[in-house]
């Protein structure tokens, strides 16, 4: 069964692997007489799963299991397919939005299933007033910025009876993400016992998204138990779980819950080997080791609403004949960021590849050149005003929050996210972080570029961020602000800066780090040369875990 990718887009689908809804279904539905309900239940896979799972038990499916499905075409072709070949029922087979049911409208004993993961930039209007009000009728207030599998989750589980379970796939943000933790505290309020099964191997190759498992059991139990096991791969899952054997997972670890929904700490950090994670635990307890929001302030760069327009290159703006007071020098891709400072040289070095150019900036009331007009005139008639951004500004020529940043952040990295001093006045646009030093940091901007390249700050980056599809880190403002830096009192930053970029730019960012940690982590923090190799090591962990699930991931189904 398939769906084309826009629509799948649109409805959250990503079907899940038989392998894994077996899994689920085999944990979550444990007697003959269960009731089992799949709010989303797509292609089918956990309604299948669960019919296997009623038969072998004895039970009857056609009364057993039912489903909800929002997109007609695959409801028809499931409740063809399910009556078939196990009795199913259209009468137990809804269709319609799942929103649309009150909460608590079935009591079953087992929710399984896969939520739809729409994004709130899709998922608006009548349908997140709905979803948002079936959450906060359970006691969850959610964000009207939270994906649909935030208030998703909080309404199914409404549908289980006392001593119920739910077992589902969910994104990781669950574990993490700012919107996500009134989910988590009404998880661990909810039911007596949650755990979360986390893989090295992505799940889905078509979703950007990270994903793991959650099985929430005893529901009204409220014993705020937190547990977690990472597994290889998703094929380790059947040997965990079967008819013989009891429905607790073996080998789980405990986590502090409390610390994870309030965000103090970060569910990756569990991966790290405990002396790792027990060394960076004292550390960013230290007062010399302080989170970047104490000292800067970290946010995304302008938004210009048509970046082939309003980027050009120095021969298009001589061509057009646009004075330079209406251009500001301009950074568009990290890439281009090297060493410790981004230079005049280091923007003409990215100009042949577009990682950099002029903005066009022109305040509201300014008066036009005439070169000037005749752009903005080409810009009319390519319709660049009818753009989003363009379109609600006036006039739509003015870009707006153009700031001059202490340095540069990294947005997405494939690697270690880069900070770099901004030597250049140059601007930039949201691929990139603006970062401005708060007055009272006592610190330079190239000071600053040094702290970050110890192997402390990398860890810390690895934590804080999230795993994007293809292995990439992604530090949102709020992540990038949590990031740690040694801010020891000694030392002369600036010939320590100037020893960095030399070194970085001759030898790489590798033997700039071992600098770092040498000069700052050891001789200014007083660690040993073995907690500087552990703390790399962790880093180290965490990036070849993303990277190699970035590699290695599997086909949505």
């Amino acid at each position: 069964m398939t769906r084309s990718l826009e629509n799948a887009k649109e409805l959250g689908a990503y079907y899940t692997k038989g392998v894994v809804a077996g899994f689920l279904v085999q944990w979550a539905v444990r007697s003959s007489a269960d009731i089992v309900i799949d709010p989303s239940f797509g292609g089918g896979v956990f309604l299948r799963a669960a019919c296997e799972r009623i038969s072998a038990l004895g039970g009857e499916p056609s009364t057993q299991v039912m489903g909800v499905e929002i997109d007609p075409n695959v409801h028809s072709q499931a409740v063809l397919s399910l009556g078939e070949r196990f009795g199913l029922r259209e009468t137990g087979l809804l269709c319609g939005d799942f929103f649309g049911w009150e909460s608590g409208a079935w009591q079953a004993d087992a929710v399984v299933g896969n939520p739809p993961f729409i994004r709130y930039q899709r998922f608006s209007g009548e349908q997140r007033r709905l979803a948002l009000g079936r959450a906060s009728s359970q006691g969850v207030e959610l964000s009207a910025l939270c994906s649909s599998w935030a208030p998703f989750v909080v309404h199914a589980a409404s549908m289980l009876r006392k001593g119920g379970r739910l077992a589902m796939v969910l994104p990781f943000e669950v574990s993490h993400a700012r919107y996500a933790r009134p989910v988590l505290q009404y998880l661990t309020a909810a039911f007596g016992e949650v755990t979360f099964l986390t893989f090295r191997e992505r799940m889905f190759r078509g979703l950007s998204e990270e994903t793991l498992l959650v099985l929430a059991d005893q529901k009204g139990g409220g014993s705020t138990k937190l547990l977690w096991r990472e597994l290889a791969d998703v094929g380790e899952l059947p040997a965990l779980s079967d008819r013989e054997r009891p429905p607790r997972i073996p080998g789980v670890s405990s986590l502090d819950h409390e610390a994870l929904c309030t965000g103090a700490e970060r569910l990756v950090a569990y991966v790290l080997p405990p002396g790792v994670r027990d060394l960076y635990e004292q550390l960013r307890e230290l007062p010399e080791v302080r989170p970047l929001g104490q000292v800067a302030d970290a946010g995304v760069g302008y938004v210009s609403g048509a970046n082939d327009y309003f980027h050009l290159s120095p021969f298009e703006a001589q061509l057009w004949q646009i004075p330079s007071q209406f251009l500001r020098r301009a950074l568009r891709r990290g890439r281009a960021l090297k060493g410790m400072r981004f230079t005049t040289n280091d923007w003409h070095a990215a100009l042949p590849w577009e990682g950099a150019g002029y903005l066009l900036y022109v305040e509201p009331h300014a008066n036009l050149p005439e070169g000037l007009i005749r752009y903005l005139q080409e810009g009319e008639r390519l319709g660049i005003p009818e753009a989003y951004k363009c379109r609600t500004r006036n006039p739509w020529y003015s870009v707006p929050h153009v700031r001059v940043p202490d340095a540069f952040l990294s947005y997405m990295s494939g690697s270690v996210p880069k900070l770099v001093a901004n030597w250049t006045r140059a601007v930039a646009s949201n691929n990139l972080h603006m970062v401005h030093l708060r007055s009272d940091s006592g610190l330079t901007r190239e000071a600053l570029a040094a702290l970050w390249q110890t192997s402390l700050t990398w860890l810390s980056a690895e934590i804080e961020g999230h795993a994007l599809g293809g292995g990439m880190l992604k530090l949102e403002p709020r992540e990038a602000r949590s990031v740690l830096l040694p801010i020891a009192v000694s030392g002369n930053r600036q010939a320590l800066a100037d020893e960095l970029d030399e070194v970085w730019r001759k030898h790489g960012p590798q033997e700039a780090r071992k600098l770092a940690d040498e000069r700052i982590l050891k001789d200014e923090l007083g660690l040993s040369p073995r907690a500087c190799r552990l703390l790399r090591s962790g880093a180290e962990v965490l990036m070849a875990r993303r990277c190699h699930r970035g590699r290695n991931a599997g086909h949505a189904h």
